[in-house]
């Protein structure tokens, strides 16, 4: 039920993760990032940091590092910072510089305000691109789509249930997995993320995005009737699984199709007690 068209270049940031994947002869799962740390020769390091930043890649002299916040309790979100930060090393060691901790803090910083410069605004353009490919590059690494593909596949159910199972196998987050797993789908699926009634951030697949009615929309309230809103706002409700109309979830892209119809989706709700989230998975049939 995964998309197998898989296309990577070289150089890319899912071909250095299967790279060093490779070269280090790893094959057992789930990936130990520290371990890879160690042969990479990258010390690892523990200390408070700022809420905002999980870890930083540090240069001194010729020595590399990372440091991780000691704020991370979670095992799956301090593997996946290690992961991001190694990415950063492999993909951009070449081209960076040293500097000190608070220079890059103040650096991460600015990145995050408004930029009424040009220089500003493309600093902050290069500092997202960087963040998206080491990003990409930890998924791959601790995800390989490859190996994660005819895992997933092996598998009898979709949606939540297999994202489950998957995210126990491989070691990685609810989030992060049934982010990769809905974007390598073959099915017309989207995995939403919503908190206090308000849609925050949402993934989907090719078969979603190419459909003409499918369209997101983040920072939305959700429907008053979609099966997610039972499970928030301190509802007893946990999970829900049934169809529901398509328009209490997606309006068309094209406001010429927007007129009334009766095609249904299949929503698939469970709130996350941990972090008070609704973690929805939508499936047109």
């Amino acid at each position: 039920m995964l998309n197998s068209r898989l296309r990577y270049a070289k150089g890319s940031p899912a071909a250095k993760a299967w790279g060093i994947l490779r070269d280090l002869s790893i094959q057992d799962f789930p990936i130990n990032p520290r371990q890879i740390a160690a042969e990479l020769g990258i010390v690892l390091w523990e200390r408070e940091l700022p809420e905002t930043c999980d870890g930083i890649l540090m240069q001194v002299g010729n020595a590399w590092g990372i440091l991780v916040n000691t704020r991370i309790r979670l095992e799956t979100r301090q593997n996946f910072t290690i992961a991001h930060e190694i990415g950063h090393y492999l993909l951009e060691r070449d081209t960076a510089r040293s500097c000190s901790l608070d220079e890059r803090l103040n650096a991460m910083s600015a990145t995050t305000q408004e930029c009424d410069t040009e220089e500003g605004r493309l600093q902050k353009q290069a500092y997202l691109l960087s963040e998206q490919r080491a990003n990409r590059f930890a998924v791959e690494l601790l995800m390989p789509s490859p190996i994660f593909l005819t895992d997933a596949a092996s598998l009898q159910q979709v949606g939540l249930p297999a994202i489950a199972e998957l995210a126990t196998q491989y070691g990685t987050s609810l989030t992060s997995t049934a982010i990769h797993y809905t974007r390598l789908s073959d099915l017309v699926c989207a995995i939403v993320f919503s908190e206090n009634g308000i849609i925050r951030y949402f993934a989907y697949s090719n078969g979603f995005r190419e459909n003409e009615y499918c369209y997101l929309v983040s920072g939305k309230p959700l429907h008053p009737d979609a099966l997610a809103s039972r499970c928030s706002n301190g509802s007893r409700v946990s999970e829900v699984l049934d169809d529901v109309p398509l328009n209490y979830w997606c309006k068309p892209k094209n406001q010429q199709l927007n007129k009334e119809t009766d095609y249904r989706i299949i929503e698939h709700s469970r709130r996350i007690p941990r972090t008070n989230q609704v973690i929805t998975f939508l499936h047109l049939p």
